[in-house]
């Protein structure tokens, strides 16, 4: 059973200063369904004095522009200048031409490494457009994501380096490849987050749980739908962190809920199992209170029950469109994390993050080598200089 939106159930709007009328127009337009109370929506929105140039640039910043334009058009068109429906016609084209692009070296890719004995997953970007939006355009994306087991990952990297990849960064969960030209943009992981962030997922139960999509007249295979919906959670928590949060990650939600069918009683479970209850009812939340997403009762029930949930969504409403150069933005990053995590467990590689030493501090005092286990200490005095203070205040 499905409930809809009330606001005895959610936050309101204006508990997240959600006011602004371009801001308003975009949660309107950021979806691939516009139900009749929507339309009447946009059409009262665009009669106020909307600022165009502010709307657009905060549609590319949060990657919604095709949505944008698609409901726009869809709805009103007449309402909107020829200038500016023109800009965002030219964009949605450029966008649709690029995501085909991609699509094409996409499926290259899976079966160059299909043909080497390498299982891949293809995931986030072009995965969610096809399986949460049913459209290959209606998505922005700029790179191509995909998962291999961590004893393939070396064969991975060297199979792409031979077809002409260049491999342009590389971290420990994931590598960053370019392709000859730099058209082609490869995220390849063997982990779904970094170590810091803990997300203990079985890989070999996410590969037990593959379910096909057709893409371009080829089946692929793609993340579960539950198993979909954890990582999509999960990773606006962890960009939230990495203060990258952006509305397109409340959307890939939103639409994958619209989309697919979810066992609920197989996800709380999972997420329950990983440790990440709190991070699911979040994300969940945010489609919910930004995008009018049904959901059921048991699942809203759980949100009534997690004050700390409702919390974490309006800080997070008002990194997405609130922008701030606050100097207690950091620490306020660091304690959401803090707040976000249900156990423990999960909390320690954050604290391994905090003391072991960065580039950072290894730049900020040279040591020789015989005196590198001093680095420990020149972070601990960094951070102490960098958050002490912050911490006083935000304690008054």
């Amino acid at each position: 059973m499905t409930i809809p939106v009330t606001q005895s159930q959610l936050l309101t709007k204006e508990s997240a200063r959600i006011t602004r009328p371009e801001i308003q127009l975009l949660l309107c337009c950021t979806r691939t369904q516009i139900d009749p109370t929507t339309e009447n929506r946009i059409k009262g929105l665009l009669q106020q004095d909307i600022d165009w140039t502010y709307l657009i640039q905060t549609s590319i910043c949060h990657s919604v522009m095709p949505l944008l334009y698609r409901s726009l058009n869809s709805t009103c068109p007449e309402a909107v200048s020829k200038s500016i429906l023109s800009q965002l016609r030219n964009f949605y084209h450029t966008n649709a031409q690029r995501n085909l692009f991609l699509t094409s070296e996409l499926v290259n890719l899976l079966n160059l490494f299909q043909d080497n004995g390498i299982p891949a997953i293809p995931f986030k970007g072009l995965s969610l457009a096809v399986s949460a939006y049913g459209n290959l355009v209606l998505r922005q994306f700029s790179d191509l994501d995909i998962l291999v087991h961590k004893q393939d990952i070396n064969r991975a990297k060297q199979l792409l380096t031979s077809h002409k990849y260049q491999l342009t960064k590389e971290l420990f969960w994931e590598s960053h490849f370019i392709s000859e030209g730099g058209r082609v943009n490869i995220d390849l992981h063997q982990a779904i987050t970094p170590k810091y962030f803990s997300f203990p997922v079985d890989f070999n139960e996410l590969w037990k749980r593959l379910q096909p999509v057709s893409l371009v007249n080829r089946t692929i295979f793609t993340f579960s739908s539950e198993d979909s919906l954890l990582i999509l959670c999960v990773y606006i928590a962890k960009d939230c962190w990495d203060k990258r949060e952006r509305l397109i990650q409340v959307c890939d939600i939103a639409e994958l809920l619209r989309h697919q069918k979810i066992d609920w009683e197989l996800l709380i479970e999972q997420a329950t199992k990983l440790g990440i209850t709190r991070i699911v009812l979040l994300g969940l939340l945010l489609a919910n209170q930004l995008l009018g997403t049904a959901l059921p009762e048991e699942i809203l029930s759980k949100i009534q029950a997690e004050p700390t949930v409702k919390l974490l969504a309006t800080q997070v409403c008002e990194w997405l469109f609130h922008k701030t150069d606050s100097p207690n933005v950091g620490f306020e990053r660091k304690l959401f994390y803090l707040k976000v995590r249900e156990r423990l467990e999960d909390i320690i590689p954050l604290l391994d993050y905090w003391i072991t030493p960065s580039q950072t501090d290894r730049d900020f005092f040279l040591l020789p080598n015989s005196l590198s286990f001093l680095y420990y200490l020149v972070r601990q005095i960094r951070l102490v200089g960098k958050y002490g203070l912050r911490i006083r205040c935000w304690q008054k």
